[in-house]
């Protein structure tokens, strides 16, 4: 691994931007599509990219049937659940509130990995972020419940918390398979998923007043192709050259951009318990980082969860 350079830096920024806008981009494209047939088209689109990188890599696809069926696991876990769950959600919840929620994700997937993994432990620190990302939660159902009644609105978030067991699920399941290629993984995996969407995006989606809003169409362009398939792309780059724990950061930086955008693009409304319930889970977030010690002059990167 070579330390960070000017290029890794720009292709974290990028990576910020485009999963932070990924929230704001999928309430846009509600406007015209069912949460279905935008996942459909966020899948196609990024599979689309993904294998051009995989013909430029000179890989392929496995056929092997053990194989095909890892993928239909990952598929389902990694991409068609969690990405309806959250187009669902997103049509009764802000889309910054879902990019909050959606940060718990690394303290799901510690909570996971503690019970599926050997070697993921909790120490007294990790503990705390736990605590502190499920106060976070806690002060955002507890506040719609009590305003809201119980509403959709509560079941929106609910379904988020969800796909993120899902991605924890999803990021267990990866870690216990044999070694292959990850460009291989994800442009299988996408490619399942928009075969597995297809009929029901056809099925479910009223086509004929598909073409009202052309920045629909725009935003789910931009979600497939640079927030899915580009910065998949983007990420392996990143993780074969630094290291994974250079991206840590993205953990808390992306939830920060989502709620921003839905705030300051699509004027999302948001008081004290959405900027308290941040601070908490970003906090909690930034506790359960694994930390490595310095060796020699130059710091080891912590290895993502």
């Amino acid at each position: 691994m070579m330390p960070p350079k000017p290029k890794h830096w720009a292709l974290l920024f990028y990576l910020v931007v485009f999963w932070g806008f990924a929230f704001g981009l999928i309430a846009m494209a509600l406007e015209v599509f069912h949460p279905v047939a935008l996942v459909w088209g966020r899948l196609t689109l990024g599979a689309m990219v993904m294998t051009c990188v995989l013909v430029y890599k000179r890989l392929s696809l496995p056929t092997d049937p053990v194989w095909l069926l890892r993928l239909l696991v990952l598929s389902v876990t990694g991409n068609v659940l969690p990405f309806v769950l959250i187009a669902w959600a997103e049509q009764h919840v802000a889309s910054g509130e879902v990019g909050l929620l959606m940060a718990l994700m690394p303290i799901t997937t510690l909570v996971m990995g503690h019970y599926f993994l050997t070697h993921e432990k909790f120490t007294r620190q990790r503990m705390i972020g736990v605590f502190l990302g499920l106060a976070g939660v806690a002060l955002l159902l507890g506040d719609d419940w009590w305003i809201y009644g119980g509403e959709l609105r509560l079941s929106g978030q609910l379904v988020t918390l969800l796909a993120t067991f899902c991605y924890a699920a999803n990021g267990i399941y990866a870690k216990r398979l044999p070694p292959i290629d990850p460009v291989v993984l994800s442009a299988g995996s996408l490619s399942v998923g928009s075969i597995i969407l297809l009929a029901p995006a056809i099925w479910i989606q009223d086509w004929s007043h598909s073409f009202v809003v052309p920045s629909a169409w725009f935003a789910l362009f931009i979600l497939g192709t640079m927030a899915t398939g580009v910065a998949t792309w983007v990420y392996f780059i990143v993780v074969g050259e630094v290291g994974p724990g250079f991206l840590s950061t993205i953990n808390y930086l992306i939830p920060g951009v989502a709620f921003l955008v839905g705030i300051a693009v699509l004027g999302e409304a948001a008081g004290w318990p959405q900027y308290t319930a941040l601070m908490l889970v970003l906090s909690g977030v930034w506790l359960i980082q694994p930390r490595q010690p310095k060796v020699h002059a130059i710091s080891q990167e912590a290895v993502k969860d």
